[in-house]
């Protein structure tokens, strides 16, 4: 018996951007491609049995290297079954806007990447998973945007927390794990990039978090910083964004260096022109994507290999 068929489909123009976000009862699917116009089509497809048949992993295109990445706030997808409790509309639940497919040369390198179309407002992957349901900043299913508004009609239950934790977070974290394991298989150490973006009126171009000194080595913290200092970017340290749940995990890891990085959306967006809630119309992308390209490679990737 098939299942019941329920289609929900957005699309958000984001200048010369296209992204389409879809629900059915029936599980998922997703697909992204530049055309030759320069424009990018993303096309989810979320429903009931979410996780069967996903893939948490871009496997490495070439021969891997150990060097580690994640994506975690990317996604913008909220199951068709979980949005009936919503107080607002999908169009609120904003995300790091288009940090996957800025992100998406990371197999041509030989990164391992760890990556989710869902949304963080289904389980935020960057959040202990034992914080249950309350504020944006310290829960890993949040039931307050960042300003306090609701986010459902009524608290969750805890099944409904559990089962939003185990469709969207667990998943992505053994992923996470397996994907270490395999590559220090190989390698004798690895660098773990946990990769974000901001919006806030914050200095820098690049924030690396290490929860001040906890989660990597100070030479492998300044190997990172360098690379993309030689790329023209200005570099922080700790300045806010000192890093999450998921690097914390890998503390004192005596073969992990994980380290946090936040990228200013205004490198690649045109924050000024953003009409709330609107996604923010693309800025400077392409030529974003060319410096992390020579960033990683040069400054990461080839060191660690050579």
């Amino acid at each position: 018996m098939k299942p019941e068929r329920r289609e929900t489909w957005e699309t958000l123009e984001i200048a010369s951007l296209v992204i389409v976000h879809g629900g059915w009862g029936g599980g998922w699917g997703q697909q992204w491609r530049w055309r030759r116009s320069g424009r990018l089509t993303i096309g989810s497809v979320a429903g009931r049995g979410a996780e069967a048949g996903r893939s948490w992993v871009l496997a490495p295109a070439v021969a891997p290297v150990p060097v580690l990445a994640c994506l975690p706030h990317g996604g913008r997808d909220f199951p068709a079954e979980l949005a009936g409790e919503l107080a607002l509309s999908p169009r609120h639940l904003w995300s790091d806007w288009l940090t996957r497919e800025l992100y998406d040369f990371l197999p041509g390198l030989g990164v391992t990447t760890i990556t989710t179309s869902f949304s963080r407002f289904v389980a935020d992957v960057n959040r202990d998973p034992a914080t249950g349901s309350d504020s944006f900043y310290a829960s890993v299913v949040c039931a307050r945007m960042p300003r306090g508004q609701p986010l459902y009609r009524r608290p969750l239950r805890p099944a409904e927390i559990s089962y939003r934790v185990q469709l969207a977070h667990e998943p992505f974290h053994r992923a996470l794990d397996e994907a270490v394991a395999g590559l220090l298989a190989q390698f004798p150490r690895l660098v773990l990039l946990d990769l974000h973006s901001f919006g806030s009126g914050l200095d820098g171009d690049i924030i690396l978090g290490d929860r001040r000194g906890l989660t990597a080595r100070p030479e492998a913290v300044t190997q990172v910083a360098d690379a993309f200092a030689g790329q023209g970017l200005t570099v922080l340290r700790n300045e806010r964004f000192t890093g999450g749940w998921t690097v914390q995990r890998f503390a004192g890891h005596e073969r992990v260096d994980a380290i946090q990085v936040e990228l200013n959306q205004r490198r690649y967006l045109d924050l000024a022109r953003r009409r709330y809630p609107d996604a923010p119309p693309v800025g400077e992308f392409a030529a974003t994507r060319r410096l992390l390209h020579r960033a990683l490679a040069r400054g990461v990737v080839e060191p660690l290999v050579a």
